[in-house]
Formats: C-alpha cells, structure tokens, sequence
C-alpha cells in the first residue's frame, strides 16, 4: 500500500478516511465543504467513493415515481455513505443532500477502500460493522413505517435522534437538529400538517420542547411509554 496511510499502526477509522486530520497532509487531501441543499450525488450516479461525514448533516432519500421526495435517513458526525459499493453496487440507489450549511466530509475512493479492507483487517471489520448497522437501520425503519402508527413513529424518530446526538440537560435530553417539518413529515410517512400537529400535541401533552434548532426531551422513557399506550388503545 502507498505511504499516505502511515498511520494504520494505531486504528482510527475517522482519520483514515480523513487524513487531514494529520500535520501535513492538508495539501494532498483539500477539505470538502458544502453549502446546505447541495448534493453530493444524485441517484443512478456511479458510486466511486465512500464518504464520511466529519461535520454537518446529510439527508438520503429517493424520488418515486411522480417525483416526490422520499427520506430514508438523515446522518450526521461520523456516519458514512457510499459503503454497499465495497459489496458491489457500482450506482447509487439514493440521493444524499446537504441539510446543514458548512457541512464537511472526508472521500476515500473504492479502490483505497477495497485495498485497505484487503490488507488491514481492523479496517475491514469496522467497514463490515457499519454496513451491518446501516441494514439493521433500514430493516427497523422499514419495520416501524409499516406497522407504527404516526405518532408512534414520531416518537421513535424523536427517540433515535435523543440517542444519536442528545445529551443530559434538566434531567432531560436536548438535541440541535437542522431538520425542517417537511423532513420530519418525509421521515415518519406522513404529511407536513400530520407532522405539525402530532409534534404539538406531545408538547401540548408536556413531554416535548422544540424550535426550529433545537428539541428537548423531558423524559425519554414517560415519552416511548406515551407512544405504547397509544398503540394499545387501537
């Protein structure tokens, strides 16, 4: 392997993926920086790279057939894209657009990426770790748009990004997000107005604070048990 990946000795995926993070790597690996709604590949386009995110927020969805959007997932810090291409998909399926203005990302071609998973098996188990966890989230999503109800599914959207990108706060949870209500209504399945109003009605309700930035969590666990009585009314 070329001497530009010195640094296998102490594993970091992170940094491998993002070599300027090393003193002197900067000139031969420029930053890629993005301005929100732009997009780093469109659907059908061929996959060439894995992409890591190292700042900001990236949305990935699809067009159907009448050209609406579909939202599979919105990822953040550390999350990657591009990776069934190292299974042998050679187009992408989706589109992934910036949400978050300034967001950066990290690019390692397939070739890179299948010489590293070769060689260096750290690099290889964490590939097939994240590729594991990207089918589970998919299946689970799957699972939840179809046998959830909406505010069931709201609960569980709110849940995960409680987990992803919470932290402790009043004996709450608050998160930043940069998502508009339309993402959220794209990610639950449901329209904007539904959106709208079942995020009211759990902060009418008292278990949820939001704004356009921010949402803060009074009580996780009182909120997943809320969605579940729910259900068991129907």
């Amino acid at each position: 392997m070329s001497n530009d990946i010195w640094f296998l000795d102490n594993f970091d995926f992170n940094k491998i993926l993002c070599p300027y993070k090393f003193s002197g790597h900067v000139k031969n690996h420029p930053l890629n920086t993005y301005h929100k709604n732009e997009f780093l590949f469109m659907e059908d386009d061929p996959a060439r790279e894995i992409i890591l995110i190292d700042q900001g927020k990236v949305k990935v969805g699809h067009y159907d057939h009448e050209g609406n959007e579909c939202v599979l997932a919105i990822l953040g810090k550390g999350e990657i894209l591009g990776q069934m291409a190292l299974l042998g998909e050679t187009r992408h399926h989706s589109f992934a657009e910036v949400i978050e203005e300034g967001t950066m990302v990290c690019k390692m071609s397939i070739e890179k990426a299948q010489e590293l998973a070769r060689d260096y098996v750290p690099f290889a188990l964490e590939m097939n770790r994240r590729i594991s966890g990207h089918i589970r989230k998919l299946e689970r999503r799957i699972e939840i748009l179809l046998f959830k109800d909406v505010k069931t599914r709201l609960v569980e959207l709110l849940k995960d990004l409680a987990n992803e990108y919470g932290r402790p706060r009043d004996g709450g949870i608050v998160f930043t997000h940069s998502l508009t209500q339309s993402d959220i209504a794209a990610l639950i399945g449901t329209s904007r107005k539904s959106a709208s109003l079942m995020l009211n009605e759990l902060e009418d309700e008292g278990y949820i604070r939001f704004d356009r930035k921010q949402f803060f969590i009074y009580d996780l666990k009182k909120l997943e048990m809320a969605a579940i009585k729910k259900e068991h009314v129907f």
